[in-house]
């Protein structure tokens, strides 16, 4: 099905002009607080945790409606996630702030990674994974150090300290670091790695050896779009998790979906379809994996919503994608989720609630 991408002037204008009053919108510096039901369900071993970063409910109905092989509704349990950062300047969100929530389950200012509006650092869920001695990994079609991966394993005040977020990935013990960004890793930074039982690769075809960490990066910066990537999202989870669950104790791997995001901030249509296409690939890959391995979580969730998209009826058959914005938007995004502990994620909740939740889940592994 073809996508036309229109933009109609006018209409764009009245909507950034049009000022709602927010009595009901959260106050960012003392944000509402959720009390999400609990349920009495077996926590999982492992954990794969997709973030498709700047994916809204617009950007899964486009899937919907153009990939025919739509994967979102193989999931068993869906809610809903607010997505507000605690800043008293903005009230939605950017990748820092909302990454930093999903892994530590606190809320933080635009630009912090994993440290709190003090600038201290809060322990993430991969941390507490490393500490429970489960198996960790990344996985990005960004570089590896940008705002979502760099929340689970780097702790800096601001996210454009990408060669300081290296250095601290170099030595955090993390198994699996595959994705984008090799131009914010010195040979130093490099070095420290493989001196950690460690490899490094540039083609996503390259062989790692046994029990070896790895650190792949396969573009200087991050990786090409969805219809020229050759290091896709799926190849690179499925090489993580060859790796990472040969571990007793099972594993975390976090996988982003990245440039879903680029696609809503240039307002381009036909990229958000062809990267949505590339999730779909990799949720159908990572709940096969499930099934046949049933003690594994899997949860997608987005960061937040990009661009604001519409999807609207065209003529001979086509959609029109429209845009209200290049940047992101406090609009709800979906969370799915199907494995054990799947039920919690039923619900309406706030981002903090899945970081803490996760947590919750990687604390309990060794009871299980």
């Amino acid at each position: 099905m073809k996508i036309k991408v229109i933009y109609v002037l006018s209409f764009l204008i009245c909507l950034c002009n049009t000022n709602f009053a927010q009595k009901s919108v959260p106050n960012t510096t003392s944000p509402k607080k959720f009390s999400p039901k609990e349920f009495n369900e077996e926590s999982p071993k492992s954990i794969i945790f997709i973030i498709a970063d700047g994916t809204g409910l617009s950007q899964y109905s486009l899937s919907y409606y153009t990939n025919s092989n739509f994967s979102i509704n193989r999931f068993k349990h869906i809610g809903l996630v607010t997505t507000h950062p605690n800043d008293k300047k903005k009230k939605v969100t950017d990748s820092a702030a909302s990454g930093t929530a999903l892994a530590t389950g606190e809320k933080t200012y635009n630009g912090a990674i994993s440290v709190d509006n003090n600038h201290q650092p809060i322990k993430t869920v991969l941390e507490w994974a490393i500490e429970e001695e489960m198996s960790t990994g990344l996985v990005a079609t960004s570089t590896i150090t940008h705002a979502t991966p760099a929340s689970f394993a780097a702790h800096v005040k601001s996210r454009v300290l990408q060669n300081d977020i290296a250095h601290q990935m170099a030595s955090s013990n993390v198994n699996v670091l595959l994705g984008g960004g090799k131009k914010y890793w010195t040979e130093n930074s490099i070095g420290k790695f493989i001196a950690n039982n460690g490899v490094f690769i540039d083609n996503i075809e390259d062989t790692v050896p046994n029990n070896k960490n790895v650190l792949g990066l396969f573009n200087e910066d991050g990786l090409p779009p969805a219809n020229k990537r050759v290091a896709t999202t799926t190849k690179m989870a499925k090489k993580a998790l060859n790796i990472l669950e040969k571990n007793k104790n099972g594993f975390f791997l976090m996988v982003e979906e990245s440039q879903v995001d680029w696609s809503g901030h240039s307002n381009d249509g036909v990229g958000s379809s062809s990267e949505m296409e590339s999730l779909n690939e990799l949720v159908n890959f990572c709940i096969d994996y499930q099934e046949n391995n049933p003690s594994t979580l899997v949860l997608l969730t987005s960061d937040h919503e990009c661009g604001g998209l519409a999807i609207n009826d065209g003529e001979n058959n086509e959609m029109n994608c429209s845009f209200t914005t290049t940047y992101h938007t406090a609009t709800l995004v979906p969370v799915f989720a199907i494995g054990p502990g799947s039920k919690y994620f039923n619900q309406f909740l706030d981002n903090t609630d899945i970081g803490k939740k996760l947590i919750e889940y990687v604390k309990n592994n060794s009871l299980n």
